[in-house]
Parts: structure tokens; sequence; C-alpha cells
């Protein structure tokens, strides 16, 4: 009977053994999950920005809205494209100034500010991740850390940069401070996005003070291309922009000059100089 018992024991132990992983199956079974996370991984990411852009273009469907209203109140009126954020007009890089955020330092706001001030719609996700990674190459030296606080700038030839285009083309400008003026409401935008660095032939200004201000050539301001960027080609993407008419779609900044078409109220032919 002991040798009997002895073979039952000695049966037992070779069946846990056989129902056990082999060193070779174990392998196969991490090769396996390593290939499913190198297919889903990159679906994944995509997933995760497509959320990121359906949030940015959400944001500026309440910017679009807060707009209306300021204009159902001020005449058909667009507020200054220097003062709608912050009342002294948002020079030193005070869109990642954590110190200085509107809700803290509602003395500090501009003019569109009451119409913004419960929403939290100020920051794309996306933007917030990529201006801490990338900085701003024209906020070098501040004194506080890139904190983004607030990532959209207004269409800064809405009335109030007459002073920056030539002459004869002005009274184009001052017109348009009244919404029924802006020619093509569905093609000029109102809100939208800049990087926070220059691209050669493109652009030579960068995100820094909420107004977005272009003209007809290159070396001014531009749209976003951070948006549905190609690998980490962040020079080739798109930007999201609300219009005079509220509606939100992409935009791009190609080629040269488009930003410009996208922002000028007077209508065509569009000038140049």
């Amino acid at each position: 009977m002991k040798q009997a018992a002895s073979d039952n024991a000695v049966t037992g132990l070779t069946r846990k053994f056989h129902a056990a992983f082999t060193l070779i199956e174990l392998l196969v079974v991490i090769a396996i999950i390593a290939l499913l996370m190198g297919i889903l991984m990159p679906a994944l990411q995509m997933v995760k920005k497509q959320a990121q852009g359906i949030v940015c273009r959400s944001n500026l469907k309440q910017y679009g809205v807060a707009t209306r209203m300021y204009l159902d109140e001020n005449h058909g009126t667009f507020p200054n494209a220097f003062t709608w954020l912050f009342k002294d007009g948002a020079w030193g890089c005070e869109w990642h100034n954590a110190s200085k955020t509107l809700a803290e330092n509602p003395e500090l706001a501009g003019s569109l500010w009451p119409y913004l001030k419960d929403k939290e719609v100020h920051l794309c996700p996306l933007f917030n991740t990529i201006a801490k990674q990338t900085g701003c190459t024209i906020c070098k030296g501040r004194e506080f850390p890139i904190e983004p606080q607030y990532g959209y700038s207004m269409n800064g030839l809405l009335g109030t940069a007459s002073m920056m285009v030539p002459q004869q083309y002005r009274d184009d400008i001052e017109n348009a401070r009244k919404e029924t003026n802006v020619k093509n409401p569905a093609n000029v935008f109102v809100f939208s996005e800049e990087n926070t660095w220059t691209i050669e032939g493109l652009s030579g200004d960068v995100f820094n003070d909420n107004n977005l201000i272009p003209s007809p050539g290159t070396n001014d301001d531009c749209f976003a291309t951070f948006h549905d960027a190609p690998g980490s080609n962040l020079d080739s993407g798109y930007a999201n922009a609300v219009f005079v008419d509220c509606h939100t779609d992409r935009v791009s900044a190609y080629p040269a000059g488009n930003t410009f078409r996208m922002s000028w109220p007077g209508g065509q032919p569009f000038p140049e100089w």
C-alpha cells in the first residue's frame, strides 16, 4: 500500500508539472501580448488625440457662444482683440502665468471674461501637453514657468489692428468692429489656436498675447499646426477655430497666407502688402 501511495504521489506531481506553462510557452504568450500592444497603442493614441480635438472644438464652440452673447449686449460690436481676456493686453506671456489666473484675479480681466468666467473651456488638452514639452520661444527668460492657463487667440483684424495694416485698408478694419460689416461670416474666424514656436517660411511670431494678427505674407502670426500632425512633425497639422457665424471647424496655416485670408473681414479681393 505504501508503494501504491508513493506511485499516486508521483503521478500527481507529474500532472501538476504538465499542467504548468513551459518556458517556451511563456515566451510565446509574452511575444503575442507585445505584438498586440504594438498594434493597439498607435490606435489608442489616435483615439486619445481625436478625443482631445473634440474637447478643443467644444471649448471653441463655447467661446463662440460667449462672443454671441457679448455682441447681443454691445450693439453688435466685437470685443477688443487686445483686451478681451486681460485688460492690459496680456503682454508678457500671461497665458501661462499661473499666478495671474483670472478666476483668482478678476481685477485683471478683460471685456469678454464675464461671459466665460464660469466655464472650464480655456485650454485645449493637446495644447497643454505640447506647450509644456516645447516651451515658448518668445517667453524664455520669464520668471514664471510654462503652466498653460489659456490657449486661444482672438482674430486681431476684427476691428482693433488698424495701425498694423497699411492706411488704405484701415477703413475695412475699423468697419469690421461691427459684426454686420464682416463680409463673409462663415469664413472669418473669431478664435483659434497658435503655436509656441516659429516655422521657417510660414511664421515669425508665436503665441504670446491672446490675439492673432496675420499679414498676407509670412513672418507673422498664423494658425497652429499641432492637431492631427503626422508622427512627431508638429509643423504639418491643423488648428481648430470658431467663426463669426458660430460654427467650428479645423483650419490650416498652409499655404502661407491662408491664415490671413480667414482673418480678413473685408471680403475679396484680398489685399496684398
